[in-house]
């Protein structure tokens, strides 16, 4: 059987290395909110989350059910919207439910593009002026991404 040179072995290991980097780098996490059915439990894929990765936001829409009503019987006259922020900064926010001004929004989901402390929590909100919160007891739901 014939040898493999030194500097082939390198680069094949190299390839290898950058190829699984590459694959973690994409690949997939996700935060789940459950209903007070479930026991209003709210917990991620992993701890810590993956940087580099997405969290597929899984959410229970039992969890907030003020401030619901639809227009013509159809039409929901509400909104559920997420929001996020990484180390106490720029506030960030994504569709979760109900009304939406574009048409068949993404599935709600955050890139973990920043290390560090991941703060979440969800508005619904009504065309009638109703606001209702969910966060933890007043507090945010709180991540580790690194």
């Amino acid at each position: 059987m014939p040898r493999q040179s030194p500097r082939w072995c390198l680069a094949a290991a190299v390839a290898v290395l950058l190829a699984g980097t590459a694959a973690s780098s994409q690949s997939s996490s996700s935060i789940t909110f459950q209903s007070p059915a479930q026991g209003w439990n709210v917990f991620a894929s992993s701890n810590p989350l993956p940087f580099g990765s997405t969290a597929a936001i899984h959410y229970s829409v039992d969890r907030l059910t003020q401030c619901r009503g639809n227009i013509n019987g159809t039409t929901p006259g509400w909104t559920m919207t997420g929001y996020y922020q990484f180390n106490d900064g720029p506030v960030q926010r994504f569709w979760v439910a109900g009304f939406s001004s574009t048409p068949n929004p993404p599935a709600p989901s955050i890139p973990l593009n920043t290390r560090g402390t991941l703060a979440i929590w969800f508005e619904n909100t009504s065309r009638w002026g109703c606001q209702a919160w969910d966060s933890n007891f007043g507090n945010n739901h709180v991540f580790t991404v690194q």
